[in-house]
């Protein structure tokens, strides 16, 4: 298949599954987390919040909180990752706007609290590894994890306990328990979709060393440890390249070497922790 054909297919399967991951999200929020009386967490749950006080739907509110963030992601983040994003953002706030608010297969609290957190971190899952995002804090979190060692999950962290608090104050103690529910359900399903804590180390064999590095560098905004080596059969100068990666960030890394040099040797390697400087992207 030419490179122009698999280009385009890669880009048909990003798109419908994103499309399929913001519906799962919608779906989630308007029949599960919000007919229940509960908050999601991030900027979602802040346009439910301003939806409570003015009665205008919740996608209205958080299509116009994402502006400035889509603005942010174009600047900062690459033009695929934001066409993607505005994508699901669009998309996100239309389903929301589309799909009716009310109960889907129960209307006990504690069941909507843990399977619309669920479905909710497998839709958001989902768009991040096809390269996009959902919007709201995903786009902040990529942005302070691309120039400082600080991951999504703790920028989303802060605004999610306050979500909690004022939940508490403007509803009720037993609503924001199960509000704590449905994101702990969400974000243990968001790390498991995004393989978040699987870290693998890539070792690369090329003649295209400093090419590749270049291309890592670029696409990936990962770095490499490079040094030279000798083939033991054939005895020509080789380069290896040492880089450690999120598992999820690995068919991406693939595509890179196998574009730059198709004759390179690459072996991947499970790691365990990771000591010193290490972005967590995602």
């Amino acid at each position: 298949m030419p490179f122009t054909e698999r280009k385009s297919t890669s880009i048909t399967l990003d798109i419908l599954t994103i499309i399929a991951g913001t519906i799962i999200t919608a779906v989630a929020l308007n029949m599960m987390t919000i007919p229940a009386g509960l908050l999601a967490g991030g900027l979602t749950g802040i346009a439910q919040f301003i939806n409570h006080f003015w009665t205008i739907n919740v996608g209205v509110f958080y299509f116009i909180l994402n502006i400035p963030l889509m603005i942010a992601a174009f600047i900062y983040l690459g033009k695929k990752f934001s066409i993607y994003t505005i994508l699901s953002i669009t998309l996100l706030s239309t389903f929301l706007y589309i799909i009716p608010i009310q109960h889907l297969w129960t209307d006990n609290t504690l069941l909507a609290a843990i399977f619309g957190g669920t479905l909710n971190g497998i839709g958001c899952g989902i768009v991040l590894r096809r390269g996009g995002s959902q919007g709201g804090l995903d786009i902040l979190g990529r942005i302070i994890a691309k120039y400082s060692n600080v991951s999504v999950g703790k920028a989303n962290l802060v605004v999610n306990v306050i979500i909690v608090i004022i939940s508490g104050f403007i509803f009720d103690s037993e609503i924001a328990l199960f509000t704590i529910i449905s994101m702990f359900a969400s974000m243990k399903t968001y790390e498991v979709v995004l393989n978040h804590v699987n870290r693998v180390s890539v070792l690369i064999i090329t003649n295209k060393g400093e090419e590749v590095n270049q291309e890592i560098n670029i696409g990936l905004h990962r770095g490499t440890t490079m040094w030279d080596a000798n083939g033991g059969y054939t005895h020509e100068g080789k380069t290896v390249l040492l880089c450690v990666i999120v598992k999820g960030e690995l068919p991406k890394l693939k595509k890179i070497v196998k574009k730059t040099d198709p004759k390179s040797f690459v072996t991947v390697i499970s790691t365990q922790n990771v000591i010193g400087r290490f972005h967590q992207i995602w």
